[in-house]
């Protein structure tokens, strides 16, 4: 088989391709006997249909076009194998006759994986938030905890008040007919809280229990029931209960009561360790994927459209998982949002290719510094999921290599040390400095350039191989 290969645009390529003439003539052979096979002529036993009868009977030209369906596949995986080629996308396959007497060919043209140029990726400097917890915060966690264990209590000596809890029962009515869905008996809501439409809420204010009172109202133009968008309803409520929230007080009796902590001190303290890991948690997220994205800044690379496509639709469907765990229809949460699939795919594009991006310069990153995952770094991990699952280490790890699940795991593996070099090697200022150095840089970047008799300046970090793009090539089983 004879293969050439010649750029068209970015990160495609056309493929030429000729398959010799005995190749040709086999699989034209291999097709008969399939369909003398599968082909019922009365006369001949099934499966024991002459190769001639199959041709007479079926036609060439039919022959011909199973052969192609059967045996153009192969072919194009051979010629892209040969071509040492890394497809992205559908190739858009164009050929002349196909008469079965001569070497047939086609061409084939398709987006390819692009490689990366890598800028510099170690000795950066990324900003790095300070854990601080301050004494505001640390109330305002003690706050919630005391709003989790506040008790509601009746109040009979005097009106209502913004934040009482209030039992109603309202009718709506327009022209004195009532309004279907807007009647409720012993509803229960916290007064100045907004749950019910614009001005609702500030009529109930100054009633006593047993009240009764009417007031009119306007739905909002994008209330969620278009019937009632704009309407004017008269609504007639009857205050029938009314309850005041009790916030227990900050003091040991509700340290014992909201924690195994005796004293509020002790309470104060693990709220404040708690909140420090959190944020640390939080700082360290931040900060690696500060890095990983001024890695992937510094890079150069151009994704091309299919893989974004293919990204944008994964993460439509990631979406809608999402949506269906929240018992939603996608029909329902697209109805709501009033747009179509195909807006939301596009809505997700820009996301779907710097998750391309990504991915593609951490594996570019990943092969200059040649970092792997050994076998036994992958049965670590899995006993350690296993602890998590309280499952037997032994077995999972034999069903994760029954499944074939090992390939999916080091790739997640690899792409964690990837990220773990990056952070290693880079390292972390304050953001007042990174502010500083970004202004620096955006002003150096608004100066005329220099004369070209000028020299460089020393590039800072380590720098991929990135002089000649080489042909683009397979990619490896750790992509």
């Amino acid at each position: 088989m004879k293969t050439e290969v010649k750029p068209v645009a970015e990160n495609e390529v056309e493929l030429a391709v000729e398959v010799p003439r005995d190749d040709v003539e086999a699989k034209i052979e291999r097709t008969i006997s399939r369909l003398a096979r599968e082909t019922t002529i009365p006369g001949f036993r099934k499966g024991k249909v002459p190769r001639q009868i199959v041709l007479t009977r079926l036609g060439e030209d039919y022959v011909l076009s199973q052969t192609l369906n059967d045996f153009l596949p192969e072919w194009y995986e051979s010629a892209v194998d040969e071509a040492d080629l890394d497809p992205v996308s559908m190739p858009e396959i164009d050929f002349g006759d196909f008469t079965g007497k001569e070497p047939f060919a086609f061409t084939a043209k398709v987006q390819v994986r692009p490689e990366p140029v890598l800028g510099a990726y170690t000795g950066l400097e990324v900003s790095k938030g300070t854990v601080e917890i301050t004494d505001a915060q640390v109330e305002a966690q003690l706050a919630m905890l005391q709003e989790r264990f506040a008790s509601l209590k009746p109040v009979e000596d005097r009106a209502v008040v913004k934040g009482d809890f209030v039992q109603i029962d309202f009718a709506g009515a327009v022209d004195d007919a009532p309004l279907e869905g807007a009647r409720a008996d012993d509803y229960m809501l916290e007064v100045g809280q907004g749950n019910l439409i614009p001005g609702f809420e500030d009529h109930l204010e100054g009633l006593t229990a047993g009240a009764t009172t009417s007031f009119d109202l306007e739905f909002p133009d994008d209330y969620q029931a278009e019937e009632l968008q704009g309407k004017a309803v008269t609504f007639a409520v009857t205050m029938k209960e009314i309850k005041e929230k009790v916030v227990p007080p900050l003091d040991d009796e509700f340290a014992q009561q909201a924690s195994e902590f005796d004293t509020l001190a002790a309470l104060r303290d693990d709220v404040r360790a708690r909140l420090t890991t959190a944020r640390e948690s939080m700082v360290d997220r931040e900060y690696r994927n500060g890095v990983v994205e001024q890695a992937v800044a510094n890079a150069t690379v151009t994704v091309p459209p299919a893989m974004i496509e293919r990204q944008a639709h994964a993460l439509y469907h990631e979406l809608e998982s999402t949506v269906g765990e929240r018992g939603l229809e996608m029909a329902q949460y697209l109805e709501a949002l009033g747009k179509t699939a195909e807006e939301i795919e596009a809505d997700l594009r820009p996301r779907a290719e710097a998750e391309v991006k990504r991915g593609l310069v951490l594996a570019a990153i990943r092969d200059a510094e040649k970092i792997t995952v050994s076998d036994t770094e992958l049965r670590e991990r899995i006993m350690e999921d296993a602890e998590v699952l309280q499952r037997d280490a032994n077995q999972l790890v034999l069903d994760v290599y029954a499944s074939g699940r090992q390939n999916m795991m080091r790739d997640e593996l690899v792409i964690a040390k990837t990220v773990d070099f990056l952070v290693e090697h880079a390292t972390p200022v304050s953001p007042e400095a990174a502010a500083d150095k970004a202004d620096a840089q955006a002003r150096a970047d608004d100066e005329p350039s220099g004369t070209a008799d000028e020299p460089a300046g020393k590039a800072v970090g380590k720098v991929g191989k990135a002089s000649a793009p080489r042909r683009p090539g397979k990619k490896t089983d750790d992509d």
